[in-house]
């Protein structure tokens, strides 16, 4: 590293010769900088360093434009082209402090050079060599997770920002992270975020192709103080060297040289020369300016005052006030003129028309030296212009335009008078037309008393100056404007081009150097796991070090240190360094969400929403950063939020400012130096000025610090300024993103744009638009509506004021370009609405209109890209979804207010509405912790007050087991409906528990009803007990005890007291029982036993009589078993055969006669003949005893089953309908049982009889088939009567009578459709047909006249249903049908009649519920028959009578023209691919590059036909017609290659797909959702980017207008045909007989007995008797176990002992199901009072006993129609009759 020193850019004599007059002149700086520092070296010696004298392979210098000489000015030489183009070096404040103090013995010679002073750096000059890629293990790639303790405060006692350290959880969601840390974090301006262990961000950029240019920064020339005071010194030296007065030096006071800056400032703030003088206080100035104790101080300091700067105050007033100098610039010139205004529109016009508004280039330089871009993260976007690299448009870059000087268009004159007698350049025309004129008179004449600026090159008349000049002056001289502007163009140079490597050699070498020439004062004790410490050569160097060594830096006025910073590397030109999924998509970090090419278009920032991309913004900018290299002071674009990310290197330090304190930091920024900022209002846009955070502070500014390490985030908050510099050399990458939080930050920030007319990077009410476009949730409702009406307020305002002055008004709903929709005067997006004009394609917000042109108002138009009523409408929309989670909330309250008790249903209600609403709601989760707390009593509670009811039971059957079976171990292994119930203490315990729980329900009355009913129960049989043994009247007693037991089944409640009562009953009938039994000589010995058994569960006494006898009995019995088992053991019996033969004789000769009866004596019982039998065979086997148990068991099999089917026990497992197998067993009994008393068959067959009568009762019932035709009518009822379709479709296509809508036909297609002159409603064709006239408006529909199938009314219904039989209303399933149509058609009833007698109110007969008429009579059309609560009433009449009132009243007004919805897919935003295909795979998957392409029809878009699907070989006969799949969505068909679905780029639901079709059907306002399985066949998947919302033709009440356009009448048809509606006929003309049954397996098996006798067949309904084999007499023990009757029925409680069954051994097949039951309605005998409280009011009505309607029954001649297909039998119609049928 070396000293250099300033190029020597003097000219060669004062005549100006040789040097273009639009060449900037350099040679003040210089000579005031470098020629005069011989005097004021010897007091204080100056250093400068720089960076760049450190010579890197690698490392090139970047070749200006203006280097290159231009062909129009070939006799230039390069030497002077270099030397004109090299910004005159201003080192720092010293340069000129040396200039003003040796002034004097060197004004005379402008060519005089001095040596700058040398530092003590030394170099061989020698490049130091470096590797093509960059070593990585050199750099710092991680940092620890834990912080370093701070051993000493950091500089100037600032404090550190927040450091957070996210879990791996929390580290997942970006946006969400950073909401949770945003409400501390935003306090600081700026916070730390430190990854989680293991996440780690790969470093993908190729080092060795990676280059970068680099700008170079003097420290002290940052610093705001320090600039402001060298460019005052400056203009002071210009100032007095041109008014002739070259000797003018700086004082000294003290041998201290006077700050004359500091001077002035001060002299300023207390109010200036005139009020210092006034008051006295130029003695006070000396000790603000560090004077103590020096005589005559005051009169020394006001003397130099006086002497150096009150004259060139005075110069600066005079020519403020002066009207000639200060030239107003809406004086008209002429554009031909040469003048000051003239020369920057000229230069202007070779810019980008955007820069218009900014201020001229400095006279220091020769180019406009444009400060460009920001330094970090920053915004130096609205400067003069980038770098010469920088050419990218504004909106894709933060980069605003171009270079702004123009070269090879200047002129040369040869003096400084009048060009006149210089030869002009006969080929250049532009300086021909730019002659020379005086900028203040504007004349072009005297060119001999004309003087040229050396700044500008503009003319001034001599005697036209302010005060007049008597002859030209010798030397430079400078016009005001140019004097004043000095310094004004201060920015960073061009540096040089380096790679990775090459820069890294730069920073390592000057690091080495400097620290080992400046080794910090306090070495830090060496730790090397201490990351803020580093070794650099051999000095130890911690981070406290560099940033105070930083600061020193910049407040130095002595040392200049030059460094250079790539800052701003574009990613789009050299790619991000992190992975993308364009560059490395199998990489898993492309997809990370802190990627931050991900970033700004995560679901929550806002910045998604942007149309285009914008490099710096929402493209990662990348940072190389090397020692002390800085960025300044500064806030983001648009106030948004950014992040920075270090890959690896040394730290960064920033310096943070919360955004609360912009405010104070920008003033306390001005008062530190009033005159940058006078000069230039937007200096801190343009990020080139630094100030001392203890200033800042001092000022009352929140100042916070972090320093930041490889792999650590840094979030920088909006509003918030910040700064920092880097430790070293180091990688950083940083973009902005926004969330929703910003949107304030945004406006404002778009306000102060305007103000000092810098141009936006992006339009803020195109982006509220956009996001309202593409995002309808409550969510972004929520945040969007302050901001979104805002912006609607104030554009209906603007709009409102240029309508006041009568500017015209044009609607154009399409966007345009940027540039046309952004004001020429003040640079803001005018998205919503501009000012254009027909002369100019300029245009202007509302504000300027007066700016645009000098037409009238009346003349220009007011461009609009939406109409009032659509902003109007848009912001309607987002305030009601951002209400919608406030009124659930007001809702919530109000029950909650309303009572200290709210209903549960209510809250039921709510908690169903706060689900269905798509947005967080904090009170949700506790009403659904309290609803479902609620919803658990009430099941508990449910379970006293309902009962489960599997099916019918007993009475005993409902309480507590038997008394029988409490000991049965089978008891608790029963059906869980029959287990036991819960007790009184349990419901109290249910009672006091809702007493906590905070809510009302009608279950809580009832609970305390029923446990009152239990005491009382319970009170009642405590009593019976009590006088259980006191009682005289046994059969009194036990019937108080029957009676209480039935009060007791009524209830759901276990009470002890009535197992005691249960008991006694059960003791009471056993001793009945054995009344009879006890004697009973036909008893066997298992029969006693069993008694026994019983009375020993219920207590019996011992001593009973009957006990004791069938004790007895049983003694007996035991004995004889024993004797003869002892018998039968012995070998040789010892029998009288002849007796017993005798016995056997008698015993088969009974049985015969029971077998074959005569018909002469009575039947006997199943029962009596079971116990012969069991006499017979204890002694004998016989044959006839045999058959004739065989018999009898079949016999008793079937009563089994009839009183199984009688009791609602049976279970039916056959495949065979159960009254199918009924009638089978009536035959099979008639014919071979009927030689036995069967009394419960006998019932059964009663029961059969009549079920069969009240069948033929119905009116669907076919006589051919023998059923009822009952399942289509129930359709029919059932989709006619849904509860939830109570309301009309929204559907304005729904006018046909029918339920499906009339929806125009395809193009080029003819509809059928025909149309109501009276209602307008549209049937289609098929269904016109039936009746030939509108079913709404034509009573005939309705009164009869045009015939129906259905003909009968439904009055008469109920009263079937309560004719019916028990049999019928157990098992039959038309019984079912017939209780759910009038269940359900009563409930319509209730409903219509309701509607009715609210809508037939005059005042209620209003047009908006046509839909709902209609939607009743559609009901009842397809339904058919009469519906009414009585035979008097017709609602199909009354809906007619009102549909005609209703219709007849005028129509709505239609008010929106249909429109449907647009869609925006992500291929419809790319970019053709390298092979120019726009294909599904989006260009992702580069081995596709090569593959057959297909070419859409329609879109003429190319698409790889791997990738559509598409088959190239089945099309290879060159028809390749192909639609792509994106057309077919637009256009609502099918892809016939593949599905499609479509994904929204709002909704991360991976199952959740767009519902195009029913979008694009229903024209839908919003984006319709649809749940989807993962697909299983070739499926393609579209991305949706945006939407714009359809709109359907609906009129002001929401009800379809009829067309304009003439529709067909509708024609009358003599004879009705068919119906959609009706059935097919089920009458037929030729009866044939029905077939025969096929032989029974029974039949086939029937062979004689071998007696000679008739032996039954196998019974139908068993399997186990088809094996006719005798069997073997079985084992003594199982005689009794195989002579008991099968029973299908298992576990099931019976109401009597006796009726327990017996196990079924046959198994129950799975298929087999039961038939459902049904609850059974009151029987006919009831009472009406009875009734009426069972059913609805209309149904009770009906149901009246008082039935004076006749049968429902139709006459012959009308047929009867049925849901099933024609066939070839037919039967004859029946009739309806009144009365009971038999």
């Amino acid at each position: 590293m070396q000293t250099v020193s300033p190029p020597n850019s003097l000219r060669g004599s004062p005549s100006r010769r040789g040097r273009s007059p639009r060449t900037p002149a350099q040679g003040s700086a210089s000579h005031s900088s470098d020629a005069l520092l011989t005097e004021f070296s010897n007091k204080q010696s100056a250093t400068f360093t720089s960076c760049l004298s450190i010579p890197v392979e690698g490392a090139v210098p970047i070749a200006s434009q203006e280097e290159i000489p231009s062909p129009s000015q070939p006799g230039m030489s390069q030497q002077n082209t270099s030397n004109s183009t090299k910004r005159a070096p201003r080192k720092s404040k010293t340069h000129a402090l040396a200039a003003l103090q040796s002034h004097v013995s060197s004004h005379d010679s402008d060519d005089a050079v001095q040596q700058e002073p040398l530092d003590d750096f030394s170099g061989d000059g020698t490049p130091i060599s470096v590797s093509p890629t960059l070593d990585l293990s050199s750099v710092k790639t991680s940092s620890p997770r834990t912080q370093p303790t701070r051993s000493k405060p950091r500089p100037f006692g600032l404090e550190d920002c927040p450091v957070f350290c996210p879990t791996s959880d929390e580290f997942k969601d970006p946006m969400a992270y950073i909401r949770t840390i945003s409400e501390k974090a935003k306090n600081y301006g700026i916070c730390k975020i430190i990854p989680p262990v293991g996440w780690k961000m790969p470093f993908v950029t190729d080092s060795e192709a990676f280059r970068f240019k680099t700008r170079l920064q003097r420290l002290n020339s940052i610093e705001a103080s320090s600039r402001a005071k060298v460019n005052f010194l400056e203009q002071l030296y210009r100032f007095h060297k041109q008014q002739g007065n070259p000797r003018v030096s700086v004082p000294t006071i003290n041998h201290k040289p006077l700050d004359l800056w500091l001077l002035r400032k001060e002299v300023q703030k207390l109010g200036g020369y005139e009020a210092v003088t006034k008051n006295k206080m130029w003695g006070d100035l000396g000790a603000l300016l560090g004077y103590r104790g020096i005589p005559g101080l005051s009169t020394q300091i006001k003397n130099s005052y006086t002497r150096v700067i009150l004259p060139y105050e005075h110069f600066c007033d005079r020519v403020r006030n002066s009207p000639i100098l200060s030239t107003s610039p809406n004086v008209a010139r002429d554009p031909q003129l040469k003048t000051h205004m003239n020369i920057q529109t000229a230069t202007h016009t070779l810019t980008s028309p955007r820069e218009r508004g900014s201020p001229p280039s400095s006279p220091l330089t020769s180019t406009s030296s444009p400060l460009s871009e920001p330094s970090d993260d920053g915004d130096y976007k609205e400067r003069n212009g980038p770098r010469q690299d920088s050419s990218a448009a504004k909106r894709s870059s933060r980069v605003a335009s171009q270079e702004m000087t123009p070269t090879g268009k200047s002129l040369e004159p040869n003096s400084r008078l009048s060009p006149a007698s210089a030869s002009p350049q006969p080929d250049d025309e532009y300086k021909r037309t730019l002659e020379l004129s005086c900028e203040i008179c504007q004349k072009k004449n005297q060119d001999e008393k004309m003087l040229l600026c050396d700044g500008c090159d503009c003319g001034f008349h001599i005697f036209c100056l302010d005060p007049p000049l008597a002859s030209i002056p010798k030397g430079q001289w400078f016009c005001h404007i140019c004097l004043f502007g000095t310094g004004g163009d201060f920015g960073f140079d061009e540096g040089e081009e380096h790679s990775l490597s090459s820069f890294q050699a730069r920073d390592l070498e000057f690091r080495r150097r400097w620290w080992t020439s400046h080794p910090p004062p306090s070495p830090s004790a060496a730790d090397l796991n201490d990351p803020t410490v580093n070794y650099v050569g051999n000095t130890l160097i911690s981070e406290y070090d560099v940033e105070n060594e930083f600061w020193r830096l910049v407040q130095s006025p002595n040392e200049t240190v030059e460094i250079e910073y790539g800052a701003d590397v574009h990613s789009t030109t050299h790619g991000s360094a992190m992975p993308t999924l364009e560059t490395h998509p199998l990489e898993s970090a492309s997809k990370d969400p802190w990627n931050l090419n991900n970033m700004p278009i995560l679901p929550d920032s806002l910045l998604r929403y942007i149309k285009s991309d914008i490099s710096g913004m929402t493209v990662p900018w990348t940072y190389v950063g090397m020692v002390f290299s800085t960025f300044c002071w500064h806030n983001e674009d648009h106030y948004t939020y950014s992040i920075n990310f270090m890959h690896w290197g040394e730290a960064k330090t920033w310096y943070g400012i919360p955004g609360e304190d912009a405010e104070k930091f920008e003033a306390a920024i001005k008062s530190e130096a009033p005159d940058l900022f006078e000069a230039q209002s937007d200096l801190l846009f343009q990020l080139v000025t630094l100030m001392n955070p203890k200033r800042l502070t001092d000022a009352g500014v929140r100042v916070y610090a972090c320093n930041q390490r490889a792999g650590e985030f840094v979030i920088t908050f909006p509003k918030a300024y910040h700064a920092g510099f880097n430790h070293g050399f180091n990688f950083n990458e940083a973009v902005n993103f926004a969330l929703p939080d910003w949107l304030p930050f945004g406006r404002d920030c778009v306000q102060r744009y305007r103000e000092h007319k810098k141009l936006p990077v992006f339009s803020h009410d195109e982006l509220l638009v956009t996001i309202t476009q593409q995002s309808q949730s409550i969510k972004t409702a929520l945040w969007l509506e302050s901001s979104f009406k805002e912006m609607t307020e104030r554009e209906l305002a603007a709009r409102q004021l240029a309508r006041e002055r009568s500017v015209c008004e044009r609607l154009e709903e399409e966007d345009r370009p940027e540039d046309q929709y952004q004001c020429t005067i003040c640079k803001a997006f005018c998205y919503l609405s501009q000012i254009v004009c027909h002369c100019t394609s300029e245009i202007v917000c509302v504000d300027h209109m007066d700016q645009l042109c000098d037409h009238s108002p009346e003349e220009l138009t007011l461009r609009k890209r939406f109409s009032d009523a659509d902003l109007r409408e848009t912001l309607g929309k987002v305030v009601e979804r951002a209400g919608i989670p406030g009124a659930w909330r007001a809702k919530l309250h109000k029950v909650l207010m309303e009572s200290d008790l709210p209903q549960l249903r209510s809250l039921r209600g709510l908690l169903a509405e706060g689900e269905r609403i798509n947005h967080h709601l904090p009170e949700l989760a506790s009403l659904r912790k309290c609803v479902n707390r609620g919803n658990e009593w009430l099941d508990a509670a449910n379970t006293f007050i309902m009962r489960k009811q599997s099916r019918k039971r007993s009475r005993r059957s409902r309480g507590r087991p038997p008394v029988h079976e409490v000991n049965n171990s089978a008891f608790d292994e029963r059906d869980p409906g029959d287990r036991p119930d819960r007790g009184l203490d349990d419901l109290y315990a249910l009672l006091k528990e809702v007493q906590t729980l905070g809510f009302d329900a009608p279950e809580i009355g009832i609970l305390h009803t029923l446990a009152e009913k239990a005491e009382d129960i319970r009170r009642k049989a405590t009593a019976l007990l009590d006088s259980a043994n006191s009682v005289v009247g046994r059969d009194v007693y036990k019937a108080e005890c029957d009676r209480l037991l039935l009060d007791a089944s009524s209830i759901n409640v276990h009470l002890d007291e009535m197992l005691q009562i249960e008991k006694i009953v059960s003791r009471e009938q056993l001793i009945r029982e054995l009344e009879y039994k006890a004697e009973d000589s036909s008893a066997t010995l298992e029969d006693i036993r069993g008694l026994l058994s019983r009375a020993r569960a219920c207590s019996v006494p011992l001593q009973n009589e009957f006990i004791l006898t069938l004790e007895s009995r049983q003694r007996a019995g035991d004995d004889w078993e024993e004797r003869a088992r002892h018998l039968l053991d012995q070998p040789h019996k010892t029998i009288e055969l002849m007796s017993a033969r005798s016995k056997a004789k008698d015993f088969e000769k009974q049985a015969k006669a029971w077998i074959s009866p005569d018909g002469q004596g009575p039947k006997p019982k199943v029962s009596e003949v079971m116990r012969f039998v069991a006499r017979a065979e204890k002694d004998f086997s016989i044959p006839a005893i045999r058959d004739l148990k065989q018999t009898a068991e079949f016999a008793l099999d079937l009563e089994s089953r009839c009183d199984s089917i009688l009791q609602n026990r049976y279970r039916h497992k056959e495949e065979t309908g159960i009254f199918e197998m009924m009638r089978m067993w009536r035959s099979y009994a008639r014919e071979h049982l009927s030689m036995f008393s069967l009394p419960t068959f006998e019932k059964l067959d009663d029961q059969l009889t009549r079920h069969q009568e009240w069948m033929e009762d119905l009116p669907w019932y076919c006589s051919q088939h023998e059923c009822a035709h009952g399942r289509d009518i129930l359709t029919d009822v059932e989709e006619s009567t849904r509860a939830e379709d109570d309301l009309p479709p929204n559907d304005e296509y729904f006018t046909c009578i029918c339920t499906t809508p009339v929806r125009p036909p395809p193009p080029g297609t003819r509809s059928d459709a025909v149309q109501c002159d009276h209602c307008f409603a549209r049937f289609h064709g098929v269904c016109a047909a039936n009746g030939g006239s509108c079913p709404f408006c034509d009573h005939h529909h309705w009164n009869g006249a045009i015939h129906k199938e259905r003909s009968w009314h439904f009055c008469f219904l109920p009263t079937i249903l309560l004719k019916a039989p028990e049999l019928t209303r157990n098992y039959s399933d038309a019984w079912k049908q017939l209780e759910t149509i009038v269940q359900r058609i009563d409930r319509l009833c209730t409903v219509i009649g309701s509607f009715l007698t609210y809508a037939s109110q005059p005042g209620n007969q209003r047009v908006e519920y046509i839909p709902q008429v209609r939607h009743y009579m559609r009901k009842l059309y397809k339904i058919q028959f009469a519906v009414s609560p009585s035979r008097d009433v017709s609602y199909g009449l009354d809906l007619a009578g009102l549909h005609r009132i209703l219709a007849g009243q005028p129509p709505a007004v239609r008010v929106k023209k249909r429109r449907k919805p647009k869609f925006t897919f992500g291929q419809d935003i790319d970019k053709n691919w390298v092979d120019s295909t726009r294909c599904i795979c989006r260009g992702r998957t580069p081995y596709l590059l090569n593959y057959p392409t297909v070419e859409c029809e329609l879109c003429t878009r190319l698409y790889h036909a791997g990738c559509v699907f598409f088959p190239i070989e089945a099309n290879a006969s060159g028809n390749n017609r192909f639609t792509c799949p994106l057309c077919c969505l637009r256009r609502n068909r099918p892809y016939i290659y593949s599905e499609v679905r479509v994904k929204h780029v709002d909704n991360q639901d991976p199952d959740t797909y767009v519902n195009t079709s029913a979008m694009l059907d229903t024209f839908s306002k919003d984006i319709v959702y649809t749940k989807m399985l993962p697909p299983y066949t070739q499926t393609l998947f579209v991305e949706l980017i945006r939407f714009s919302p359809g709109q359907p033709e609906l009129s002001n009440g929401n009800t379809p207008t009829p067309r304009s356009a003439p529709m067909p009448v509708m024609p009358r048809i003599a004879e009705p045909g068919p119906s959609t509606h009706h059935r097919h006929s089920h009458i037929h003309s030729i009866p044939i007989p029905l077939p025969t049954p096929p032989t029974p397996v029974y039949e086939l098996a029937r062979q004689p007995s071998a007696n000679g006798h008739h032996v039954p067949p196998p019974p139908p309904w068993s399997t186990q008797w088809h094996s006719l084999t005798p069997s073997p007499l079985p084992p003594r023990g199982q005689v009794q176990e195989q002579s008991r009757p099968q029973s299908p029925h298992l576990n099931k409680k019976r109401k009597y002992v006796d009726d327990s069954p017996q196990d079924n051994s046959e198994p129950r097949s799975p298929k087999q199901r039961r038939l459902p039951q049904t609850p059974v309605l009151p029987s006919a005998s009831v009472g009406a009072r009875t009734m009426q409280q069972a059913l609805s009011p209309s149904l009770a009505m009906i149901v009246s006993p008082v039935d004076t309607e006749p049968s429902p029954r139709r006459a012959p001649s009308i047929p009867p129609t049925y849901a099933r297909p024609p066939s070839s039998s037919s039967v004859k119609s029946v009739k309806l009759f009144a009365g009971n049928h038999k």
